[in-house]
């Protein structure tokens, strides 16, 4: 939403209606004239607040007067932030707290049972006024205590709900319909519905953008009158790092590339989503795809009669999605009249919740139950969307009953996806399950010879096999490795030969006093994992990554005057790891959310580098797990929209093997005893794979 002068006000009242819990943030101006502001809320309680604007931030109520007075600008962004950590937020930011809140934290009692007619009573009241009570008629007849914490937060959610009906009751939601139902519909479960509050501010700042007229000029802020009183019971924040707006710079420059080498342009067609250069005749056969393969093929030659469903599953880059173009391209050829549709298990899970947002219409889900062929590629980011789970599920078995084929990808296989539904890891195995490995030397060369020929190039059979022996697990980066030596050549003015291929990949030309090994090639928008007891290998990496300049930050448990001997003029800025002190070098603690800031705020500084963490093992043992591994997807999913390599040193005897696995499916694994080893799979990011 938009400032103005009773908007911040009028939102922190309606905030405290419906309890919200999570930050406000401001924004405005840009370049060094940039301010920001964060109000953290607990329960729609102010609890402390933070500005910024060029040097050190304001804080406490020193900060929050900064806030009001930006809030006065039409200019000015309010954004509200409703999932972060408020404990882990106001344990780092303490001394942000506003006066007169302290109060706020009290120790929590424990509730008194609640007679069980009292609660039918009140069950029956909510039920009239159309609450779903399900979760609490669910344990009606069990202990006291369990029917009472499921009764009392039930009532809560409900007085949350009834707040934002009241407010959604008075907005003016002409032409914004179909979304307002929405979330009427939703008010009806406020349980399962927990950020009711965050749609409702959604839908007011589509509100007033739909309303907004040309910008005003900005008021005089001199004007913008101070805060009385009785309006610091209004206002109140705590500060989650911000999430700085990038910004306006150009990227690196980028590598040069040889016209001849461009892929067709892949675009998909608009009746299907087929890609029609991924065919059968163009997929390089081995024997570690060669099943998969001849399964696929019979799916397209024989529907419903053969496999159904035909599972999928390989790391990424390996070839399934070809695959599965390659059967509905094949479907078509053999019957045009069939019906196909290709589409990834990320835009049917944003299909739905788009077409709860906006009411009926034509969508993905609809036409899925229509077709012959239901291809969907990367089921695991169902993970996270329980009602696309269940949707999905549905349409399954609309399918199979209709006798209709049903071809499904992964990247692992279906036990092993968090929070998938057992019934439809029932569904996705009663199939066949179809593996493609990392495929052999020969089929890598395979496929760069088919490369090569497809650009019209002579290659000769030397280079293609330094190419094959320096990327190993990757098809998609095995071909980009191909296009960049030919490139590189190119650039450069020089024949093809292995030695300018191992020159070209990261490692140095035979007889420069190498062993001709080469170093692990990282690329921008990519997150690794170096696992090594200490950052050998990491540190070059690091530096390899950073000799086309750019910002480069390093956050590490080694003394910073150690780092930068071994980094050299690389290390832009050095940040030490440690709890401790220090009056000469700058410091960092282990807390993620301001580690994450770091790296967020630095990454917008320039438009391209490098960002290295050593020391990950003492960031694991001072928080949870399941915080450490949220801090990384976090910052995988930031680097990947950006021009920046994300680079992770970890003993891998220093945490839990489950731990290490987790952490290897996020990010490209390298190791030091194998340094030409390119990662398994890319990371398995929502914006990143």
């Amino acid at each position: 939403m938009s400032g103005g002068p009773r908007a911040l006000k009028q939102l922190l009242l309606d905030l405290r209606k419906y309890a919200f819990s999570g930050y406000v943030r401001t924004s405005r101006g840009s370049g060094d004239a940039r301010s920001e502001g964060f109000i953290l809320l607990r329960k729609g309680r102010p609890e402390a607040c933070l500005h910024r604007r060029g040097g050190a931030p304001l804080k406490g109520r020193k900060g929050l007067k900064e806030v009001w007075q930006d809030s006065y600008d039409s200019s000015c962004k309010i954004e509200l932030h409703a999932r972060v950590d408020l404990e882990e937020l106001m344990k780092e930011y303490a001394d942000a707290s506003l006066e007169g809140r302290r109060d706020l934290v009290r120790k929590s009692k424990v509730p008194q049972p609640v007679d069980r007619d009292v609660i039918l009573g009140q069950l029956s009241r909510w039920k009239s006024r159309g609450f779903d009570v399900s979760s609490v008629e669910a344990v009606l007849s069990g202990e006291p205590a369990s029917l009472t914490v499921a009764y009392l937060t039930l009532g809560e959610a409900i007085k949350k709900a009834e707040a934002v009906t009241e407010i959604l009751e008075a907005l003016d939601v002409t032409g914004l319909e179909a979304r307002a139902s929405a979330l009427r519909e939703k008010l009806r479960d406020p349980l399962r519905h927990p950020d009711i509050d965050v749609d409702l501010e959604a839908l007011r700042g589509a509100i007033d953008e739909r309303k907004a007229g040309p910008p005003a000029s900005p008021p005089n802020l001199s004007d913008a009158p101070d805060l009385p009183q009785d309006q610091w019971d209004i206002l109140g924040l705590d500060l989650e790092e911000p999430a700085p707006a990038m910004p306006l710079t150009t990227g690196p420059i980028p590598e040069p590339r040889a016209d001849s080498l461009e892929e067709p342009p892949a675009t998909p067609d608009g009746n299907t989503n087929l890609i029609p250069r991924f065919t059968f005749d163009s997929f390089v056969i081995g024997p570690s795809n060669r099943f998969a393969q001849a399964a696929a093929l019979t799916v397209a030659q024989r529907p419903h009669k053969a496999y159904n469903p035909l599972l999928v599953t390989s790391p990424p880059g390996l070839g399934k999605t070809h695959l599965l173009h390659a059967i509905g391209n094949e479907a078509r050829v053999r019957v045009p009249e069939r019906k196909v549709l290709y589409i990834t298990a990320r835009s049917f899970a944003t299909d739905r919740d788009a077409s709860e947002a906006e009411g009926p219409q034509p969508t993905l889900r609809a036409r899925a139950r229509e077709v012959d062929y239901l291809l969907v590629d990367d089921v695991q980011f169902l993970d996270g969307h329980p009602e696309a789970q269940a949707e999905f599920l549905h349409t399954f078995d609309a399918l199979l009953h209709a006798g209709r084929q049903i071809v499904v990808s992964s990247d692992r296989p279906p036990k092993a996806i968090p929070n998938l539904d057992g019934q439809l890891v029932s569904r996705l195995e009663s199939g066949l399950v179809a593996d493609i490995r990392p495929p052999e030397r020969e089929t890598r060369i395979a496929i760069l010879e088919r490369r090569s020929s497809a650009a019209h190039l002579q290659v000769g059979p030397e280079v293609l096999a330094v190419i094959a022996d320096l990327v190993e697990d990757n098809v998609r980066e095995l071909q980009g490795a191909f296009n960049r030596v030919v490139a590189f050549a190119g650039a450069m003015g020089r024949p093809i030969t292995p030695d300018l291929a191992r020159e070209a990949l990261g490692g140095r030309a035979a007889g420069g006093g190498s062993s001709g090994e080469a170093t692990p090639r990282v690329l921008p928008g990519r997150s690794y994992l170096v696992e090594e007891d200490r950052p050998s290998l990491a540190f070059q990496i690091y530096a390899d990554a950073m000799w086309k300049g750019g910002g480069g930050l390093v956050i590490t448990r080694m003394n910073p005057a150690r780092a930068r001997e071994k980094l050299g003029h690389w290390a832009d800025r050095v940040l030490w790891l440690t709890d401790h002190a220090s009056r000469s070098e700058a410091t960092i603690q282990p807390s993620l959310e301001r580690i994450a800031y770091e790296i967020e705020e630095f990454i917008t500084k320039q438009g391209h580098g490098a960002v290295l963490l050593d020391g990950f093992e003492y960031l694991a043992s001072s928080n949870s797990f399941d915080g450490v591994l949220k801090f990384v997807r976090r910052i995988v999913d930031t680097v990947s929209e950006s021009q920046y390599v994300f680079i992770i040193c970890l003993g891998s005897s220093t945490v839990k093997e489950q731990d290490l696995r987790m952490l290897e499916h996020e990010l490209e694994v390298l190791h030091p005893e194998k340094p030409a080893r390119r990662a398994s799979s890319p990371p398995v990011s929502r914006r990143n794979s």
